[in-house]
């Protein structure tokens, strides 16, 4: 479980630290501080075996494209990736790290921008001439396997990087449903897609997940009963929330999830990548999306008991104070061997996120004290 965080020239940070870090982390902070970007952070690192796959969520959620004058071919998009360096600048030498630290162990990463000849086994000579030289993204990293070739990814001469450079949602896909699939699990605000939560549902389905995904969904609607996916029927047919219908103890015939509301869908995503982050993290963007103050309390127990019996560790975001008030039904007055639950609050003008205990999260949601 990781313990302290360090980030170094990664978007608005040029020097960042978190410590004291629980097995459910929620950071908090006002607009542009951050949050976001420290849970990017994280993916990265723990995604070293998949990097393009990584690198495509992180700049495409957010849209961060190099735009042409007319409208590209989807082979012509280019993705502006210097929005990942320190002050948006890129150039030869430009690197951000990312790097971890638990009990016994250290794990770091970094991404660095570098030159490259097409061909750095063959010396120029008067008959072949100079080699041409470029750009590409080298990523290094303290553990997993080596990356090959040391290249990472070309940049184009824009700078950006080319949509099939990186990995298609598609092969995205793919990747979710091997056996060895990564098991750092990253839901943004947007919540997971149809096809992504499709993939994942496949892994866990008639096994007690199942049955805790079921339980989750029963806290926003008490009379389900059974939830399933729709088979044999093409992935194209649906848009949004779709994919999944749920039996209700009253009504005769399944119902689609999307018609239980956003909320629903939320937790729903929640149980799901929970059950699949085993020995991993779980990474959350505006946890309390979609979800009424009522069931918050709930939604904080299934996190943290599912948690622990799968070890897993949860980092997750809110600007909400009745979710960071309803955090404090899970905490102990009383924390023997540090906090199993910290709230970790960021300001973009200092260098240290500032965390507080169980015993202060609870002190604060007693006392009505602000802590955002």
């Amino acid at each position: 479980m990781i313990h302290s965080l360090k980030i170094s020239s990664y978007r608005g940070f040029s020097q960042f630290e978190m410590s004291e870090l629980g097995r459910v982390n929620l950071l908090v902070g006002t607009n542009n501080s951050g949050k976001t970007s420290v849970l990017e952070a994280l993916f990265l690192l723990a995604s070293v075996n998949e990097p393009s796959s990584a690198l495509w969520r992180v700049v495409s959620r957010r849209g961060e494209r190099l735009y042409l004058d007319t409208p590209p071919r989807q082979a012509e998009i280019e993705f502006d990736v210097s929005h990942l360096f320190h002050n948006h600048e890129m150039k030869v030498g430009t690197s951000f790290s990312i790097a971890t630290k638990n009990k016994s162990s250290s794990r770091s990463v970094k991404f660095e921008i570098q030159e490259r000849k097409l061909d750095e086994r063959h010396k120029t000579t008067e008959e072949t001439g100079p080699q041409p030289i470029f750009l590409v993204i080298t990523q290094t990293s303290s553990y997993g396997p080596p990356i090959h070739p040391p290249g990472l990814l070309q940049l184009t001469r824009r700078g950006g990087l080319r949509s099939e450079a990186l990995e298609s949602p598609r092969r995205v896909q793919r990747s979710l449903s091997a056996p060895d699939a990564s098991t750092v699990q990253f839901i943004s605000t947007e919540s997971l897609s149809m096809d992504e939560l499709l993939v994942m549902w496949n892994q866990i389905t008639l096994t007690e997940a199942e049955q805790r995904v079921v339980g989750a969904i029963k806290f926003l609607e008490p009379k389900v009963q059974r939830i399933a996916p729709i088979v044999g029927t093409p992935p194209f047919y649906y848009t949004g929330r779709g994919g999944f219908v749920v039996k209700l103890s009253n009504i005769e015939q399944p119902i689609p999830i999307g018609s239980l509301g956003d909320g629903t869908w939320r937790m729903l995503a929640l149980a799901i990548a929970l059950s699949r982050a085993k020995d991993g993290i779980l990474l959350v963007d505006e946890i309390d999306t979609g979800l009424h103050y009522t069931v918050m309390a709930d939604m904080w127990r299934l996190i943290s008991e599912t948690a622990k019996v799968l070890n897993v560790q949860v980092f997750a975001t809110t600007h909400s104070y009745d979710c960071v008030h309803s955090l404090a039904a899970i905490c102990r007055s009383e924390a023997d061997e540090g906090s199993a639950v910290t709230l970790q609050r960021i300001d973009a003008s200092k260098k240290k996120s500032v965390p507080f205990t169980e015993n202060e999260i609870k002190i604060a949601a007693e006392r009505q004290i602000e802590v955002r």
